[in-house]
């Protein structure tokens, strides 16, 4: 349980998820924020990570009103076992998204990256957050050990995006298709018919 556990924990921190210490005790909290619209894709979250976690664990659940049209749905999530992702996530209490996270991710991982910060520009797929310059390199490393040719795209000031091919793209799309939530899925399929 607790190898899955770390392993949805460091997935749904990726992109839109941090893990911080809060509180007296500085605990660690997961907390992720989703557009109202997307409640049901949130709640899986929850529900896995509540599944998978051993032992006791506690949650808040609130809506954060936004100026656009939709509010923001947000949970935040504390136990125990969030120490094990906490320790790999940030190491010296600075955020650094490493081989052995990713590897540690696994697939289900990928599909939540590319939820997160994946889109579709023209003919090529990218991924873009706010990584530094060694989280793109080890996010470029990972995909292409994955047999998905991906490559950083820079301009002339710093990292801009991982890009990825129309054929690399195809292929990542069909290898976390399996991984990728059903209400999310339709994500895939609107991307995708752009892109054909």
């Amino acid at each position: 349980m607790s190898v899955q556990f770390v392993a949805h924990a460091l997935s749904y921190s990726l992109g839109k998820g941090s893990i911080s210490l809060r509180g007296r005790k500085k605990r660690p909290w997961l907390e992720i924020k989703r557009l109202e619209i997307d409640r049901t894709y949130l709640d899986h979250q929850l529900r896995k990570l509540r599944q998978y976690h051993d032992g006791a664990v506690d949650y808040v659940w609130d809506r954060v009103p936004t100026d656009g049209f939709y509010d923001m749905e947000r949970f935040r999530f504390q136990g125990d076992m969030l120490w094990r992702a906490y320790e790999l996530l940030y190491p010296r209490d600075k955020r650094m998204i490493s081989r052995d996270v990713l590897n540690t991710a696994g697939l289900k991982g990928a599909a939540a990256l590319w939820i997160d910060q994946g889109r579709i520009t023209g003919k090529r797929g990218s991924i873009r957050g706010s990584y530094s310059e060694k989280e793109y390199e080890a996010l470029e490393s990972w995909f292409n050990d994955l047999s998905i040719p991906a490559k950083i795209h820079r301009n002339n000031i710093s990292i801009v995006q991982l890009s990825f091919k129309k054929d690399s793209l195809n292929e990542l799309i069909n290898l976390i298709r399996p991984y990728v939530h059903i209400n999310m899925k339709k994500k895939l399929k609107q991307e995708m018919s752009k892109f054909r």
